[in-house]
């Protein structure tokens, strides 16, 4: 599977017009250095922080190089993981993220005012050496419902090669709408889409590329997007993803709680 680069959407920013149109033909823009990084590099310090607390980290490396000590790998839904996940998403760093103006500014222009900031707002920490685990190609949708108008706003807490593993998102995938989701019992992502479900048209087809610190992905709640593996020897991947739409539009009850009500 070879995926083509993200299509950089920057000299859209001043045209809400013309980003509109961009998400609306491509189901994502994506946008360079547009998060505010000290705000990044602070959260992401927060959070390694608590993971060297659980023994994840090498002790004698930088703190803020993520590197792996060897226990593990967990992944979401594990005792070990979720019990350190528990305190990421009740850090003041981790919940006031997605509020900073830098980022709301750029989602009204896609939503309209008034906008509503999802108060589910997820983290992941991912392990190196477990890529059976990684998160499948899915509809977001599929879990969040509410107004099909949602947008999710991914990105990493560092810079994040396509080795270490970013996200990738099937341009153009959200005008086939909604698709029912498989079981996938094998992984902790329990619902997911195959091969053969994915659309087939022209212009339909992958696109990842390298992120650096500051840059953003959003897409809408049909694009369809999977996580790509941490295939590095020894390095955390830290992401967020949060979600934003426009206040008063449907929205399911789950979206006002914290992740796993935790």
């Amino acid at each position: 599977m070879t995926d083509k680069p993200f299509l950089i959407s920057n000299d859209a920013l001043q045209d809400p017009t013309q980003l509109r149109q961009r998400m609306t033909e491509h189901g994502y823009v994506f946008l360079k250095g547009v998060a505010p990084k000290d705000d990044l590099l602070n959260l992401r310090r927060d959070i390694l922080a608590l993971c060297a607390d659980a023994g994840w980290l090498d002790p004698s490396r930088d703190l803020m190089d993520g590197i792996w000590g060897g226990i593990g790998p967990y992944t979401e839904g594990n005792p070990e993981y979720m019990a350190v996940y528990r305190h990421v998403i009740h850090l003041d760093s981790f919940k006031a993220l997605p509020e900073h103006p830098a980022l709301t500014g750029i989602m009204r222009h896609l939503t309209g005012d008034p906008l509503l900031v999802h108060r589910r707002k997820i983290g992941r920490m991912t392990f190196p050496q477990n890529t059976k685990q990684t998160i499948q190609a899915h509809q977001d949708w599929y879990y969040i419902r509410g107004t099909t108008e949602t947008y999710t706003m991914w990105m990493p807490l560092g810079d994040c090669s396509m080795e270490l593993g970013g996200l990738a998102v099937l341009n153009g995938s959200h005008k086939a709408g909604f698709i029912d989701h498989r079981r996938l019992p094998e992984v902790n992502v329990a619902y997911a889409l195959e091969s053969d479900q994915w659309p087939q048209a022209e212009g339909v087809e992958w696109h990842a590329s390298d992120f650096e610190l500051g840059d953003v992905l959003i897409f809408h709640s049909y694009t369809i997007h999977r996580a790509l593996p941490n295939r590095t020897e020894n390095l955390l991947r830290l992401s967020i993803d949060n979600r934003y739409q426009r206040e008063g539009s449907d929205i399911e009850p789950g979206s006002l709680g914290t992740h796993y009500d935790l």
